[in-house]
């Protein structure tokens, strides 16, 4: 792939990007994960945090994709998929999951969602126009910036990357996305205890599994417990 065809910066840390300013965030821990200390209460930290640890997203992966043309020729960006490398329909076991941010009675505003448990899974907006859902695809000219902010979901879970399909000159060409050199995954694994600090909160609550999780407001400081 020529490099001088389009820039990509991608944005892995949801809560440092706008569009999911009132959403929920939710981390699942690696079965052996046993932290020293608790997590942080700042969304934006704890995701770094967690993911530091082998975390993954649970249910929902949110990334910004930033595309810039660089060529002097124009791009025609046509097609946003996931390249599947690991598919479970059954969550895979994990260990304890972690919850912030949030606010309730507020919607989620998305630009493109994909359901990775689709057998070819490719974005799509999310908003309809006139009744109808308008064809993923935008053109870049050299200096042009695209961006677009990708909601992916799944009820089991799901190893993958990103793949833009591109059109230059009349020619297919290809751009992988990846998370820092590394795939995604997204994970429904429950889990065996759920954490969260609730909006605008200063401390850590354990839900209560009933068989949801339940995280009732104001409960007492959380005593973090990693085994199942």
């Amino acid at each position: 792939m020529d490099p001088q065809v389009v820039a990509v910066h991608v944005v892995v840390n949801p809560a440092t990007v706008d569009t999911w300013g009132t959403a929920e965030f939710a981390m699942v821990l690696p079965k052996d994960a046993r932290p020293s200390d608790d997590p942080p209460v700042g969304c934006a930290t704890l995701i770094d945090w967690a993911r530091a640890l082998g975390a993954v997203d649970h249910k929902v992966s949110r990334v910004r994709v930033v595309v810039q043309g660089a060529g002097d020729q124009g791009v025609l960006i046509d097609n946003l998929r996931a390249r599947v490398i690991r598919r479970s329909q059954t969550p895979e076991p994990a260990g304890v999951q972690l919850r912030c941010g949030g606010q309730q009675g507020a919607a989620e505003p998305r630009d493109v969602e994909m359901d990775l448990d689709a057998p070819q899974p490719a974005a799509r907006y999310r908003t309809l126009i006139e009744g109808r859902r308008p064809l993923f695809g935008f053109t870049l000219a050299k200096g042009e910036t695209e961006v677009f902010d990708l909601t992916a979901f799944t009820t089991g879970t799901v190893e993958w990357t990103l793949e833009l399909d591109l059109v230059v000159a009349g020619k297919r060409k290809r751009v992988e996305v990846t998370n820092r050199g590394r795939s995604f995954v997204t994970t429904a694994a429950p889990g065996p205890r759920t954490y969260q600090v609730p909006p605008g909160g200063d401390h850590w609550i354990e839900c209560v599994h009933t068989p949801r999780p339940a995280c009732p407001e104001g409960g007492p400081p959380a005593h973090f417990r990693y085994d199942a």
